[in-house]
């Protein structure tokens, strides 16, 4: 009996044996691909413990393509301390390639002795042919300002380069060729030899992403640039963006202190355009005939006669435009009341977004909307949250909206109107069941406890087969 027990117990052990043993081989028989991936998700730490699991685990260990060291927060002992075992993880892997290498480190003054091995860091990564570099980065060299090493700028594999990082992105001043696809900077300063930079060493760049950097003057000129980002902090003067593969352009500009600035776009391919901020005063934006969709959100506090022709120039600009996204604030911008109206001859898609259709901006939006002969589908966007702040909209009733002999109104095929506060938009929305002839839907959002606009819509004498959606607006 006894023995019979021994066995048992026996048994018990090698099957738990057996079982651990295969919760290890299943890792350790994974394809590299498939390892690689799974221990990308994980820190230095864990990634060190792997290794020590098996002679198979070492291997990925030390050829895992993509780790990050993280060491923001923390100690400066601690920090350190992290440093010095990243330095022999670095030594142990040796020149095994190196897909995804990011930094996430902040340095106080007391630690500067620190940079250089961050350095070494970044001269191995390129040495290992790394193909996205993420570097965020806070550190202080005894008040002497960082480089990052000429070696990435001559990284023949380096593909995608994120640096955030409060210092100068010093680029080299002689041509150097690379093979940079996409290029992320976040509250860097840059100078002159940037744009060189750009134009005569980046001929594979796709995709260029400046946010919050400080710079005077700043030109783009590129062949190969398909997307551009731009996000000022400071009073930049002058901002030139040329290229011939240019489809996308965000820009976000607004300025701090009074005085002339220039916008100068040369993207003849370009299809989605965002502006947001104030009103620059020499805008030239030349030959977009192939723009798709256009959002202009104006941030201007006062406007003069000159800014109405800026802003008249502005608009006849993109006046090729498929979609035209628009914020009150630029409605009032751009039209004044017995404004001309601006040619938007191909426009088929309008949406506002306002706080409230008030009795100011009425009159302005219909100068907007005389120039749109093609337009088929209207999208009026309110916030309700800022309703306490508006006065009451009300006195533009359907006469009004009929005496502007609005010619888009027969082209209408779809309408969509979140209403606010006072008779104006449901009066709106009443002119045009009454008058849209091609109408096939309209869907009309309402505020809460205002059922009684159901009935003054729905009372309208339709004079096509529209549907009409009700829903009530959901506060935001």
């Amino acid at each position: 009996m006894e023995n019979k027990h021994k066995l048992l117990a026996t048994a018990s052990s090698q099957d738990q044996g057996v079982c651990h043993d295969t919760i290890r081989d299943r890792f350790s028989t994974l394809p590299d691909e498939i390892a690689h991936h799974i221990l990308s998700m994980v820190d230095l730490r864990d990634l060190t413990r792997v290794g020590a699991v098996s002679k198979r685990c070492y291997e990925f260990y030390l050829s895992t393509p993509s780790f990050c060291f993280d060491a923001h927060f923390g100690n400066m002992q601690r920090k350190s301390n992290k440093m010095n075992c990243f330095d022999q993880f670095l030594r142990r892997r040796g020149n095994n390639k190196i897909h995804h290498f990011g930094i996430d480190l902040s340095l106080p003054a007391s630690l500067s002795c620190k940079v250089f091995q961050v350095m070494t860091w970044i001269d191995n990564a390129a040495r290992c042919s790394v193909e996205v570099l993420d570097l965020q980065l806070t550190m202080r060299s005894k008040g002497n300002m960082v480089g990052l090493p000429s070696s990435i700028f001559r990284c023949g594999s380096l593909r995608s380069l994120l640096v955030k990082m409060e210092e100068i992105f010093k680029v080299p001043s002689f041509p150097c060729p690379n093979n940079l696809q996409r290029l992320n900077l976040s509250y860097v300063r840059i100078d002159e030899e940037f744009s060189k930079w750009i134009s005569s060493s980046c001929k594979c760049i796709k995709e260029i992403k400046l946010l919050m950097v400080s710079t005077d003057n700043l030109t783009i000129e590129n062949s190969s640039l398909e997307s551009f980002t731009f996000v000022a902090c400071s009073d930049l003067c002058c901002l030139n963006i040329s290229g011939e593969k240019l489809e996308i352009i965000h820009i976000k500009w607004k300025f701090f202190n009074p005085g002339s600035r220039s916008l100068h776009i040369c993207a003849p391919n370009l299809k989605y355009l965002k502006w947001v901020g104030d009103l620059v005063s020499h805008p030239k934006l030349e030959k977009l005939l192939c723009l798709e969709k256009a959002e202009i959100f104006l941030e201007a506090k006062s406007i003069c006669v000159c800014d109405f022709h800026n802003a008249f120039e502005f608009l006849c600009s993109i006046c090729r435009v498929k979609a035209l996204i628009l914020s009150d604030k630029t409605i009032k911008a751009l039209f004044r009341e017995g404004s001309m109206a601006a040619p938007i001859f191909d426009t088929s898609y309008l949406r506002i977004n306002i706080a409230n259709l008030n009795n100011a901006l009425v009159p302005a939006m219909v100068s907007l909307m005389r120039g749109m002969s093609n337009l088929n589908t209207l999208d009026i966007k309110s916030d309700p949250s800022v309703f306490f702040l508006e006065p009451k909209a009300c006195g533009f009733n359907g006469k009004y909206w009929k005496s502007q002999n609005l010619d888009f109104v027969n082209q209408l095929k779809e309408v969509t109107i979140e209403l606010s506060n006072g008779n104006n938009a449901w009066q709106l929305a009443r002119f045009i069941l009454e008058h849209a002839q091609n109408l096939k839907k309209m869907t009309i959002f309402y505020l809460p406890r205002k059922l009684h606009v159901i009935d003054k819509v729905s009372n309208s004498k339709k004079v096509s087969s529209a549907t009409i959606d009700f829903h009530e607006k959901q506060w935001r």
